[in-house]
């Protein structure tokens, strides 16, 4: 499998009813990081003016590599336009949007195999592969949340103008109701999981929606590409452990949720180094310390166990 950071992965090519997109010249692990055209906050600014002086900016190559991008809404506002249907947010919670020249041509698949990253280290936007790709597959991030195919759906017809036939969306009625009832179900486990009066008074049983949350994860995407999913659930197992001084089951999950997070972020996420610092040193995390109900040291890890026996 290669590993690489520039262009030489792989190429664009146009892609049936989808316009342009990315395929994969090689099998490969890590595709592309790249600086943002611009980065603006729409909240904040008047968007049409703000591109329009965001673009002005650019060189003329890069202006034409911005204007070149899709526009889902067509009309006298060009500009914030592509901005709309192409920003991607820089990191989980913020605000502010980023477009790339390259990044941007990635099309949508509800069962990705590739995870797109904001780095705030290195100011840039990564995508790696979450599971094997081989070359000449076209390289597909998620443009909506793991959520049921009804929701996901309707946002990607309202926000992209699509109607989404992936692999996925496309699986007979029978099969898709499954798959329906299984990312249901992971929804409400992690609004169960996190919710921070059961991880105080409740955490057997917090303890238990996670065991029970990686089993429908591990059903629902079998093929591996559930990595981002996993990163956030070890997290939130590794929280519910150091909150009640469980230092040996915490830094087990911290190992898995640093495994995770070094398949669709890499090694250089400052989220994969935080995790890293956890599962070698759990006690530094703010919770610690709150309760000693579980108290056990990291050195009490069970030994010898098989890898059913150790989930157990």
């Amino acid at each position: 499998m290669s590993f690489g950071t520039g262009f030489d992965l792989f190429e664009v090519q146009s892609i049936p009813e989808k316009g342009k997109g990315l395929v994969a010249r090689s099998n490969i692990a890590k595709v592309l990081i790249e600086k943002p055209l611009f980065t603006l906050d729409p909240e904040a600014d008047l968007v049409e003016s703000s591109v329009v002086s965001k673009v002005k900016a650019l060189s003329k190559d890069k202006q034409r590599q911005f204007l070149a991008l899709h526009n889902n809404f067509p009309g006298k506002n060009v500009f914030s336009g592509v901005f709309r249907t192409n920003a991607l947010p820089c990191g989980p919670e913020s605000v502010v949007g980023a477009v790339y020249p390259t990044i941007c041509l990635i099309n949508h698949c509800c069962d990705p195999n590739s995870h797109n990253n904001w780095n705030n280290k290195t100011s840039s936007e990564t995508i790696h592969a979450v599971r094997d790709m081989k070359a000449g597959e076209e390289i597909m991030i998620p443009y909506a949340k793991q959520e049921a195919s009804f929701t996901r759906r309707a946002l990607l017809k309202s926000s992209f103008g699509f109607d989404c036939s992936c692999s996925l969306c496309s699986l007979p009625v029978s099969e898709l109701k499954k798959s329906e009832a299984r990312r249901l179900r992971i929804e409400e486990l992690d609004q169960a999981i996190g919710e921070p009066s059961r991880l105080v008074n409740a955490p057997t049983k917090a303890l238990a929606d996670c065991q029970e949350m990686a089993r429908v994860i591990e059903e629902e995407f079998p093929n591996g590409s559930a990595s981002p999913l996993e990163a956030s659930l070890y997290y939130d197992a590794f929280q519910i452990s150091i909150t009640h001084g469980d230092e040996a089951r915490a830094s087990a999950f911290a190992e898995r949720a640093y495994r995770a997070r070094v398949i669709c972020e890499g090694e250089d996420s400052p989220e994969t180094e935080n995790m890293e610092r956890l599962m070698n040193k759990p006690t530094i995390h703010r919770n610690y310390g709150i309760s000693k109900r579980w108290r056990m040291t990291k050195n009490m890890v069970s030994k010898g166990l098989d890898g059913k026996e150790f989930d157990e």
